[in-house]
C-alpha cells in the first residue's frame, strides 16, 4: 500500500498538471504546461502515488467543492467542542481519548457495554497491548466525559450523512471513503481554486483524466523505486552517514516520545517482510471530526512507530526500509545543532538531493526547502564542493545556531541570516564566502530570466523605425500657451469697476445647482469628484473676486429713472 502520508503534502501539483493538461491543443498550449509543471516539478506526480480507487474518489469529490467546505466547516466545530471536553485532563488522559476516537464505533461500543468491566476489556483488545491498562482506567473513571464524547461524534456523522443526501451514488460513495483519509481532505481544502479547477476538468473530460492519471502511476512508481534502491545502497555503504543516522532517529525518538525498544506499532500500514511474517497489520487515523492532538506542532493524522520517520530499523541488523518521511527531513534541516553533530549524514542527504532534486520525494523537498530558505548565503557552488561539505555545513549549523540564540534574546529585533553573518563574516570564513557567491547567482537569475521568453509566449512585433521626439514635443507646447493667454482676462476681471461683473454670480449659481439635482442615480465616485470641483471653482471665483460683492449690492437696491413712455405704461397698468 502506498504511503498517504508521505505523499498527502504534495496532493495539489498534481491536481494542478490535472488542471493545465486540459489546455494541451496546439503546440502553445503543450509548451505553457510544460513550463508550469517545471515550476512544480517536486510534486507534480502526487496524485498518480494514490491508489486507483483514492484517485477515483478525489476526483469525483473535486466536483463537489461546496460539500468539502461543509464537512470542513463542521470538522472545526466538533474539533473545537471536543477539545473542549478533554482539554483539563492530563496529557496522558487526552491521548487515551483521542486514541480511543481512532477506533471506529470503539467510543460507542464502550459506553453500551459501560456496565460490565469484562465487555470492557474484551473491547479494548484492538489496542496495542501496553495501552490496554491505561485506556481501561480512563474508561472506568471518565465513563461521563465518554458519554459526551460518543454524543458529539453520533452528531457529526448525522451531520456528514444530511450533507451528502442530495448528491448521486457515486459522490457519496467517495465522501465516504475520504473520511478515512482526512490528511487528503485536510489538503482539499487548502485551496478550493485548484479543487473547483480538477473537479471542472474531470466533469468534462473522465476517461481522459483517468488514462493519463493511470499512465503516469507506472512510470512514477518505477522512478520512486529506483531512487529507492540508490538510497538503500548509498546509505548501508557509508558507515558513518549510517550511524549517525541512527543517533538522530534516537534524537528525534526521544523528542516526540516515542519509545526506541518498539520496532513495531500494530496499526501501522508500512513494513517489510519480516514485520509481515512477524505482525498483524491494521491501520487506524485519529478522527477526522475530532481532529488529530491540538498539541502536535504540525498535520499527523496518523501515529507511526518511529522507525518510520527516519526510515530503517535495526532488528537484528541495520535495514533501510524507505526513505525519511517528510516530518524527519524538516525536524532535522531545522535544528542547527544537527548539522554540527551530524555533519556527515548532512552532507550525504545534500549529495542524495543532487542525483535526484527534482524527483518530489521526502529528501528532494526537505533539502530544497531547507537551501531556498537560506538562498541568501548558500549558494549551489557552496554546496557542490563534496570534498569540503561536512566541514562546511558544521560551520553552517555553528553559525545558524548562533543567530537563533541571538535573536531569542532580541525578540523584538531578529537578525536575518545575511545581516548576521555580514556582522560576523571573521568567525565563519567558508559561509561568508557562500554569501558572495549566492548574492552573485541571485543576481544572474534575475538578469537572465527577463531575457528568456517564455516558449509559449507571442513574440511582439519589431518597433517600426518612427521618429519618437517629434509627436512628443508637440502636444507639449499647447498646454503650456493656454493658461498664459487666459490668465490676464482672468486677473483683468477681478477690477471693481468692471461693470460685466454683475450678473456672474446668478449665471454661476444656476448652472452648479442644476446638475446636481439631476443626477439621482450616478455613481459615487464620480458624484463626489464633480462635487469636488464644483467646491474648487467656487473658492477660486471667491479668491479672484474679493471687492464686486459690497460694490455692486447697494447699486442693485437703487432702481434707475424709468423713461418717460416706460412712466405711462406703468401708469396705465396701475389705473
Amino acid at each position: 500500500m502506498l504511503p498517504a502520508m508521505k505523499y498527502a503534502s504534495l496532493f495539489y501539483s498534481g491536481l494542478f498538471l490535472l488542471v493545465f493538461s486540459s489546455i494541451m491543443n496546439g503546440q502553445n498550449d503543450k509548451a505553457l504546461l510544460r513550463e508550469l509543471a517545471a515550476e512544480n516539478q517536486k510534486s507534480v506526480e502526487a496524485l498518480a502515488l494514490y491508489p486507483s480507487e483514492t484517485r477515483l474518489a478525489i476526483l469525483e469529490a473535486a466536483k463537489y467543492p461546496e460539500v468539502l467546505i461543509k464537512m470542513n466547516n463542521t470538522r472545526q466545530k466538533t474539533a473545537a467542542a471536543y477539545r473542549t471536553l478533554v482539554e483539563d485532563f492530563p496529557r496522558p488522559t487526552q491521548e487515551v481519548f483521542y486514541n480511543i476516537a481512532r477506533y471506529p464505533g470503539m467510543t460507542q461500543e464502550l459506553t453500551v457495554k459501560q456496565e460490565s468491566p469484562a465487555a470492557i476489556r474484551e473491547v479494548l483488545r484492538q489496542m496495542p497491548e501496553k495501552e490496554r491498562a491505561g485506556a481501561y482506567d480512563v474508561v472506568q473513571n471518565q465513563m461521563r466525559t465518554l458519554l459526551k464524547i460518543n454524543e458529539l461524534e453520533l452528531t457529526a456523522r448525522r451531520t456528514f450523512e444530511d450533507l451528502i443526501y442530495d448528491y448521486p451514488p457515486s459522490a457519496q460513495a467517495a465522501f465516504r471513503q475520504l473520511v478515512e483519509l482526512p490528511e487528503v481532505l485536510d489538503i482539499l481544502n487548502e485551496d478550493l481554486r485548484f479543487t473547483i479547477l480538477v473537479g471542472d476538468v474531470y466533469r468534462s473530460n473522465p476517461a481522459w483524466v483517468i488514462h493519463k492519471t493511470d499512465s503516469l502511476n507506472l512510470a512514477v512508481a518505477r522512478n520512486h523505486a529506483e531512487e529507492l534502491d540508490e538510497w538503500k545502497s548509498s546509505i548501508e555503504n557509508d558507515p558513518e552517514a549510517q550511524q549517525e543516522l541512527e543517533a538522530a532517529a534516537g534524537e528525534y525518538a526521544r523528542e516526540y516520545g516515542y519509545d526506541t525498544d518498539d520496532y513495531y506499532v500494530a496499526d501501522d500500514i508500512y513494513y517489510d517482510d519480516y514485520l509481515v511474517r512477524h505482525h498483524a497489520v491494521v491501520t487506524y487515523h485519529y478522527s477526522w471530526w475530532f481532529g488529530y492532538p491540538w498539541w502536535y506542532p504540525e498535520p499527523i493524522w496518523r501515529p507511526y512507530p518511529w522507525w518510520y520517520h527516519s526510515g530503517f530499523y535495526h532488528h537484528p541488523q541495520f535495514v533501510v526500509v524507505y526513505m525519511p518521511s517528510w516530518h524527519f527531513m524538516h525536524w532535522y534541516f531545522d535544528r542547527p545543532q544537527h548539522h554540527q553533530h551530524y555533519s556527515h549524514l548532512s552532507s550525504h542527504f545534500v549529495n542524495h538531493y543532487y542525483g535526484y532534486r527534482h524527483s518530489g520525494t521526502s529528501i528532494s523537498m526537505g533539502v530544497g526547502a531547507w537551501h531556498e530558505r537560506n538562498r541568501s548565503i548558500i549558494s549551489e557552488e557552496w554546496l557542490s564542493d563534496r570534498g569540503r561539505l561536512p566541514e562546511r555545513m558544521k560551520e553552517y549549523g555553528r553559525f545558524e545556531e548562533s543567530r537563533q540564540e541571538y535573536n531569542g534574546r532580541n525578540p523584538k529585533a531578529p537578525v536575518a541570516p545575511e545581516i548576521f553573518l555580514e556582522k560576523n563574516a571573521a568567525k565563519y570564513p567558508e559561509l561568508n564566502r557562500g554569501r558572495a557567491q549566492a548574492a552573485d547567482e541571485v543576481k544572474r537569475e534575475r538578469e537572465t530570466q527577463p531575457a528568456k521568453p517564455s516558449e509559449w509566449a507571442p513574440r511582439k512585433e519589431p518597433t517600426p523605425d518612427i521618429p519618437k521626439t517629434e509627436p512628443a514635443r508637440e502636444p507639449k507646447t499647447e498646454p503650456a500657451a493656454k493658461p498664459k493667454t487666459e490668465r490676464p482676462p482672468r486677473i483683468q476681471s477681478t477690477v471693481p469697476s468692471e461693470p460685466k461683473e454683475k450678473p456672474q454670480p446668478p449665471k454661476t449659481d444656476k448652472p452648479r445647482t442644476e446638475p446636481a439635482n439631476n443626477r439621482p442615480v450616478e455613481k459615487a465616485n464620480d458624484y463626489h469628484r464633480q462635487k469636488w470641483e464644483e467646491s474648487r471653482k467656487e473658492e477660486t471665483q471667491r479668491e479672484r473676486q474679493p471687492a464686486p460683492a459690497p460694490k455692486v449690492q447697494p447699486q442693485r437696491q437703487e432702481p434707475k429713472p424709468r423713461t418717460d413712455n416706460k412712466a405711462k405704461e406703468g401708469q396705465r397698468e396701475v389705473n
